[in-house]
């Protein structure tokens, strides 16, 4: 979603609306942890493309992104959205074929009123249990979960072993694991 240097002085001239250059920012900040992700989970390239572009689309069009507070946080949840979505999808497409699709309702795809109080209640429960971890192990568990790296990576930049990353890990993944099994 850059902007090729012939056309910057174009884009400057005519100003996007308030928060793009944030936006443009928060795109190129998270692409690379997006394709990852959905690589990852998918196995295909072109489909995680895909996906991280749909997502870029889906926020783009949600007033107040740029307002909130834990934004990385909100858009690793909506790109879990995405893919369960699209697993959906893909379960009901052979049910498809076989259905009169002039006979369906089709509904609005917006998580409706429960689903959005019990993400946002999960992730005000996963940021105050990585608010809890120590600082090192909650860059542990942030470059692991969101910058995938391995194992050794993450000892190699944090000089410290491989077994102290695994500890580290092991620790923090239990505190998240409870946080979300709490029932507030």
């Amino acid at each position: 979603m850059s902007i090729p240097a012939s056309d910057q002085g174009l884009a400057r001239e005519s100003a996007g609306p308030p928060g793009a250059e944030r936006f443009e920012a928060l795109t190129r900040r998270l692409r690379i942890p997006l394709l990852r992700y959905f690589t990852r989970r998918t196995g295909s390239r072109p489909d995680s493309e895909e996906l991280v572009q749909d997502l870029f689309l889906r926020l783009l069009r949600r007033p107040g992104l740029m307002a909130l507070e834990s934004i990385d946080g909100y858009v690793f949840e909506a790109a879990a959205n995405l893919l369960r979505d699209k697993v959906k999808r893909e379960r009901a497409r052979p049910l498809l074929s076989a259905v009169d699709l002039d006979r369906i309702d089709l509904a609005d795809d917006l998580p409706d009123a429960e689903d959005v109080i019990g993400g946002r209640q999960n992730l005000e429960r996963i940021q105050v249990a990585l608010k809890s971890l120590s600082p090192r192990a909650r860059t542990i568990v942030i470059l692991r979960r969101f910058e995938d790296m391995s194992h050794a990576q993450i000892a190699a930049r944090l000089n410290i072993s491989v077994s102290a990353v695994e500890k580290h890990l092991v620790r923090s993944m239990a505190v998240l694991r409870n946080a979300l099994q709490e029932q507030g």
